[in-house]
């Protein structure tokens, strides 16, 4: 449920904005109205561009092969190159096999606390059962971590399934809204993301790792006599190509995720409930409310832990103060590579189709869960208080 915008500002800024709220309101009537439109032309031009980015990595590879073959080759005809020649073309063969190497796709480790199921049957049960109902298969790898959010994506390589849950929203969400937040993530394995998919999302890989290999870090940018500050800058430079083809794919594809998420919202409500998704979409608003927890919980602490303040805090919290609340995330009005649609426009889908919950999670099921997942409590709590206290640190 992880969150992505751009901010512009002035005239172009303004212009974008308004296209972009355009664009939302159409997407979010045509789905109240069980009439999503076709993908767009921008769709298909962003996984073409995927493509290309794709190939010309590939050919990259093939070209700085064929060169290392051409100069170290002992074939008639080749022995007849010239020093000069064959260390150009030996130099350039090097320059195109290490950028290939250091835009390389990666498959790393999504962060998080692997969770086994002899750890935790009730949520490997719950999850095996969502996902039976969803008819998907349930993923390989569990992970929790401290984070108010939640995410389904691969891990590692070979690539493997893996579901993230924010041990927070695990104990400060009623039961229901957890099954919600469970099904929402699991149907992504449904909806046609297109940043899922694996063309459009290894072409985004390959161009944030190339933006990486051309740019400096800050040592080296902060080092360096003058000709070395020359190369930096030309590497930066080089570097603006990739990094524009970056966004500009988001942008292509950003409508294409905002369905996607839609799309999540209404199969969750099929799972869950319509009432239990839409509760948890309103928490949504209230994620601002763990560092109060935190800081609460390690100066006044009034439950076992700052997740379980969490969600005191949560259902605690007075109706003026949840508006407030809702009207400081409205205000981050999204854009047109935003991964996500406004947490109100994904309400109002939810509710234009009331649905009755397929899996439910009942007070002793939800205890179970719970008490299986105390081990994580203290390790993850710590963490999210540390990470507190470096964003606080940097003002």
């Amino acid at each position: 449920m992880t969150h992505h915008r751009t901010d512009l500002g002035g005239p172009l800024g303004r212009a974008w904005q308004r296209l972009s709220d355009r664009e939302s309101f159409r997407l979010r009537e045509a789905f109240v109205h069980s009439t999503p439109p076709p993908a767009t032309p921008r769709h298909f031009f962003g996984v073409f561009l995927a493509f290309l980015v794709l190939g010309l990595s590939l050919a990259s590879v093939l070209v700085g092969l064929w060169l290392a073959w051409v100069v170290l080759s002992p074939l008639p005809g080749m022995t007849e190159l010239g020093i000069i020649p064959r260390l150009c073309w030996g130099l350039l063969a090097l320059i195109l096999l290490l950028f290939a190497v250091q835009a390389r796709p990666r498959f790393p480790h999504l962060p998080g606390q692997e969770v086994s199921a002899q750890q935790a049957p009730e949520l490997h049960r719950l999850i095996q059962e969502v996902a039976t109902v969803l008819e998907v298969t349930p993923p390989t790898r569990i992970l929790v971590d401290g984070e108010v959010n939640a995410f389904f994506g691969w891990s590692g390589f070979p690539p493997q399934s893996t579901l993230g849950l924010g041990l927070p929203l695990l104990y400060a969400l009623p039961p229901q809204e957890r099954v919600a937040l469970i099904a929402h993530e699991l149907a992504h394995q449904r909806n046609q993301d297109p940043t899922r998919g694996w063309v459009v999302r290894l072409a985004l890989n390959v161009l944030a790792h190339t933006v990486n290999a051309l740019s400096p870090d800050r040592l080296m940018a902060a080092t360096g006599d003058a000709l070395q500050q020359l190369a930096q800058g030309a590497m930066r430079g080089l570097a603006l190509g990739p990094l524009g083809l970056y966004h500009l794919m988001l942008v292509l594809v950003g409508e294409e995720q905002q369905r996607a998420e839609f799309r999540a919202d209404l199969l969750a409500s099929e799972v869950a409930g319509h009432a239990a998704t839409l509760s948890l979409l309103d928490h949504f608003h209230l994620t601002g409310l763990l560092e109060s927890a935190l800081h609460k919980q390690r100066h006044q602490p009034e439950r076992a832990h700052a997740f379980l303040e969490l969600g005191h805090l949560w259902s605690t919290l007075s109706e003026p103060e949840r508006e407030r609340s809702r009207a400081e995330v409205a205000a981050q009005r999204r854009q047109l590579d935003a991964t996500h649609p406004p947490t109100t426009d994904r309400m109002v889908v939810v509710a234009a189709f009331p649905r009755e919950p397929q899996v439910r999670l009942d007070e002793a099921q939800a205890r179970r869960l719970e008490d299986e997942l105390t081990p994580f409590v203290r390790p993850l709590e710590q963490a999210a208080y540390e990470a507190y206290q470096a964003r606080y640190a940097q003002w």
